[in-house]
């Protein structure tokens, strides 16, 4: 390129106030999150976990006097499409989403993003609630948690799961098979259903054993001459990937139950310091934020470390005394400091 702007921007967006409001009982948020929507300025967004939820919450807000509409996969694509145009002629004040709605949707209005389940992972939730405000003028973010809602999302994580055997199977088939082979006769040929023959697929596509080709039919790569131990190898990388994501959610659950300024924990666990609190969120509001004393930290945030047995990771931020690590295998993982240091279970990379 010859004479490019570059920009370069940091994650902050200090015009949206962040919140969590926590509930024991199902009823009891529904009823908070639908005072909540009736009361603030609008047009914003209410992200569902599920179709179902994202039924029910436009119902209830309807109820209210709301002009909300549903949105998710299980509409027809005509129907969303009209959803998303009353949206963002402002013609429907509350878009009730699941994660299906939101890529490619530059409204600048958006006055809120309400979370009415919580997200999968840190990484989602920025993303979602960077929806609002950007015109730069205030807006609110705020999350409806109850703890028992971390389960959907670990049925998520956990879900499609499949056993070498089974990858071993499928990897048989295609090679026994005379050329490309439909997705329709695999599932003839294995008995398996068509959520595990995907799964099995997937891993084998990852592993490089089989192609996936546009039609849908599935053909050889390179059929190893020992397709057990890449079918292990698969399932094994499957494992490895569902802790990664479990880690994430434990994050997320992290800022969910947080004590400290919320904005400087997100922009920690994407690398950036903020040493002073933001002053604008709840926790802040409510005086529960200490400046923690600085320079008592072994390890720097951001820095490059390696775990005796965890291996490499980079450490992304502190909790009072307790440090927190991204690792390349495992995920993120929080320890205690002073342990850390003590028995010398990190090291500087170079």
């Amino acid at each position: 390129m010859r004479e490019p702007r570059v920009i370069v921007q940091g994650f902050d967006r200090p015009n949206i106030f962040m919140g969590v409001e926590r509930f024991a009982q199902e009823d009891e948020k529904l009823r908070a999150l639908t005072a909540a929507v009736v009361e603030i300025e609008k047009p914003g967004i209410v992200y569902v976990a599920t179709r179902r939820r994202a039924e029910l919450v436009a119902e209830a807000l309807r109820a209210a006097g709301v002009r909300a509409e549903a949105y998710h996969a299980g509409r027809k694509s005509a129907e969303r499409a009209a959803a998303q145009q009353a949206f963002m002629e402002d013609a429907t004040e509350v878009m009730v989403a699941t994660t299906a709605f939101g890529m490619g949707i530059d409204k600048p209005n958006v006055r809120f993003v309400f979370h009415y389940d919580i997200s999968d992972s840190i990484d989602s939730y920025y993303q979602e609630i960077g929806r609002a405000g950007r015109d730069g003028e205030p807006a609110e973010a705020r999350l409806f948690y109850r703890p028992q809602d971390l389960a959907i999302r670990r049925f998520f994580v956990g879900g499609g799961q499949v056993d070498a055997d089974t990858v071993a199977q499928v990897a048989d088939a295609v090679a026994d098979a005379d050329g490309p082979v439909a997705l329709a006769e695999l599932r003839d040929v294995t008995g398996l259903s068509e959520t595990k023959l995907m799964v099995a697929v997937h891993r084998l596509q990852d592993a490089g054993v089989v192609e996936l080709l546009p039609a849908g039919e599935v053909a050889p790569a390179e059929i190893p001459e020992d397709i057990g131990a890449v079918a292990e190898e698969a399932v094994q990388a499957q494992e490895r990937h569902r802790r990664f994501e479990r880690s994430r959610l434990e994050m997320m659950r992290g800022y969910a139950e947080n004590r400290d300024c919320r904005r400087r924990f997100l922009l920690n666990y994407f690398g950036e310091d903020l040493s002073d609190p933001c002053g604008y969120c709840d926790n802040c509001e409510a005086g529960l934020v200490v400046t923690p004393p600085r320079g008592d930290e072994p390890f720097p945030v951001g820095s490059h470390v390696r775990h005796t047995s965890w291996g490499a990771g980079q450490v992304m931020r502190y909790e009072g005394e307790k440090i927190v690590v991204l690792f390349d295998e495992v995920g993120y993982k929080t320890m205690d400091a002073a342990l850390v240091v003590e028995r010398g279970l990190l090291s500087r990379e170079s």
